[in-house]
């Protein structure tokens, strides 16, 4: 017994393995025509397989569902929130916080050379001060990171709540993971402005209102694969295709003919040079 999108796919990862097989078997056999002087100059035989039809009779033996799927889903979710969400949180307040300190001392450096060009041009003949290029290095302060852990628990101890609250009001035959993603990061909005409001100004990863969107953007995406990873369906069509012995306890009302049409369509692999000098690779159809 097999789940019928199982052997689909192994049908037709058979016939590219075929495929596979047969190009590997061309090469080997072009480094034999090279070396034999009678038949060097001959073509090397490669053949490809433009479409491929298959009928396979399997018997559906049932469709299997398991009717505390969603509740183990829940719990798997309130998990990933639990142990993802406060690492996620910790990494961008570190970010977020160099990144909007830097900025500020490279805001008050144009400032200040601002004002000492105008001192330059009010005293003309003033020789101006040499100007050195300057280095930020921001650090963080004394149980500044302790405070970032703090707080990143304390908004996934809410978050967990307000999640709870969402799937056990929602109906989860139709739950979809872009509504459960979007209620994510309504209530991470909602829930890191109110919990870095209480923190010192010169404390706060955040600059502004923006800031911190572009965070809950950020941890959002993240957390929507976590989220798609968990939110599958376990249903499932379960076949038996051991047409050895179906004769033995199936009848022909009892099969069900799989009519499969594979058609080959080539890829090509594409190398291109990305940012940083680091290749970007991909498949592209031919």
């Amino acid at each position: 017994m097999v789940e019928l999108c199982t052997f689909i796919g192994q049908i037709i990862a058979d016939i590219a393995t075929a495929r596979t097989n047969a190009d590997s078997y061309a090469a080997s056999t072009s480094e034999l025509y090279h070396a034999d002087p009678f038949v060097k100059n001959m073509p090397v035989p490669h053949y490809i397989i433009e479409s491929v039809e298959v009928d396979v009779p399997v018997m559906v033996v049932g469709i299997t569902k398991s009717s505390d799927e969603f509740e183990e889903q829940k719990e798997e979710l309130f998990n990933v929130i639990k142990t993802k969400l406060p690492v996620l949180l910790v990494r961008n307040y570190k970010y977020s916080f160099l990144k909007s300190r830097e900025k500020e001392k490279r805001k008050e450096a144009e400032e200040s050379r601002s004002r000492e060009k105008m001192r330059v041009e009010t005293n003309a003949g003033v020789k101006p001060k040499s100007q050195v290029a300057a280095w930020y290095n921001a650090s963080f302060m004394d149980g500044q990171l302790e405070e970032f852990a703090a707080s990143a628990e304390r908004i996934t101890e809410k978050m967990m709540v307000n999640i709870k609250n969402y799937l056990d009001a929602y109906n989860y035959n139709i739950v979809k993971i872009l509504d459960l993603s979007d209620e994510f990061m309504r209530c991470l909005e909602r829930e890191i402005k109110r919990d870095v409001s209480t923190f010192k100004k010169e404390m706060c990863p955040y600059s502004d209102g923006d800031a911190v969107i572009s965070a809950v953007k950020y941890i959002g995406n993240l957390m929507f694969f976590e989220f798609k990873k968990i939110m599958r369906s376990n249903a499932a069509v379960q076949v038996d295709a051991n047409t050895v012995h179906m004769n033995e306890y199936a009848t022909r009302d009892c099969l069900m003919h799989l009519k499969l049409k594979v058609k080959e369509q080539d890829l090509s692999l594409i190398v291109e040079e990305g940012e940083n000098g680091r290749e970007k690779r991909y498949l592209s159809m031919s």
